[in-house]
């Protein structure tokens, strides 16, 4: 079941987050795109109230997620959550929380991560919670560029998400500035209650390296109050990790669904 929320929403100003922005980071220049899906049960349970997995590059994978989720709990393996499919106007200024200044890369791309935050936090969650029968647990699933945003709300915001699904998380991009704050916050006495899944397919090189010392990093460091879940997957190929990697982030996420009482 889908439903669109109106434009007036995709439109809405972003003024009254502009005070908490720098110069260091790009303004959203655009509101993504929102695509809500709505479990089966939705209008049949007029008291229940559900989860919702804010899902990136939702054009690609929104369907995805969406029915993965209902298939699990059809069979007991998880539950329904509300799927919102965001999708960006320009995915590497609004996923990449850092410029990148590497000639091997876009030289000027990223910088707009805290941005969408900023609009996830004071926009689209509440108008979410206010036009759909939400619980407080919220989930963000990202895939590549989309992953790395994920691991830099999970490291910047971990209060406004309570589990991060992050599918071959490009943690390589510019300086690896994300990678490093990530470790500095595992390391740190500042963790809180959160469920963390990051996986990894058959990439190699660099990428391969920066992702291993960050899921090392994290694994050796978590606090007992993160449950966290690693996949590999030696024969997926880069675009393939996040159809790879659901059904385990997903029954994972059930598990620990299940032991915070959610």
């Amino acid at each position: 079941m889908k439903t669109l929320l109106s434009c007036l929403l995709l439109l809405l100003s972003f003024a009254s987050s502009a005070a908490n922005k720098t110069t260091a980071h790009k303004e959203l220049s655009d509101a993504p795109e929102i695509t809500v899906k709505l479990p089966a049960s939705y209008d049949v349970d007029k008291t229940k109230r559900y989860p919702v997995i804010y899902v990136l590059d939702g054009t690609l994978n929104v369907e995805l997620v969406q029915s993965m989720m209902q298939r699990l709990a059809e069979s007991n393996g998880g539950n329904e959550h509300i799927v919102v499919g965001v999708e960006s106007k320009n995915r590497l200024d609004d996923f990449a929380p850092t410029v990148n200044l590497d000639p091997r890369g876009p030289v000027g791309a990223g910088g707009g991560a805290d941005s969408l935050l900023n609009y996830f936090e004071s926009e689209l969650i509440p108008t979410i919670n206010n036009t759909y029968r939400t619980n407080n647990d919220k989930v963000i699933a990202g895939h590549s560029v989309a992953g790395l945003f994920v691991i830099h709300s999970y490291h910047s915001r971990p209060n406004l998400f309570q589990a991060h699904l992050a599918f071959s998380p490009a943690v390589w991009w510019g300086a690896r500035e994300t990678a490093q704050s990530a470790k500095q916050y595992v390391t740190s006495e500042q963790q809180t209650a959160n469920f963390l899944y990051l996986n990894i397919g058959s990439e190699g090189g660099e990428m391969r390296e920066v992702y291993d010392d960050l899921a090392n990093t994290i694994a050796r460091n978590r606090s007992v109050d993160l449950v966290l879940l690693l996949d590999e997957f030696s024969t997926a190929d880069h675009d393939f990790t996040m159809a790879a990697g659901l059904y385990n982030a997903l029954t994972g996420l059930y598990k620990y669904q299940q032991k915070m009482d959610i």
